[in-house]
């Protein structure tokens, strides 16, 4: 799936307390690398944010990434 389409269909996400707590961290213009990030829910929240201007999203597993 495109990036941009990916990150429309992903809008309204929400992050969990853990991972807003993590989000707050994360310096505005950021380069960012989630490894082991399951759904990428942290990447795109700060991407459609615009506090991170790239992100790496790893996993081992290929599910949670299509």
């Amino acid at each position: 799936m495109p990036l941009f389409s990916f990150l429309e269909a992903h809008m309204e996400l929400t992050l969990t307390p853990r991972l807003t707590a993590v989000a707050r961290l994360v310096h505005q213009a950021a380069h960012l690398a989630d490894v082991g990030t399951d759904h990428a829910y942290l990447p795109v929240r700060l991407l459609l944010d615009g506090r991170i201007e790239y992100a790496i999203a790893a996993d081992l597993r290929e599910g949670p990434l299509s």
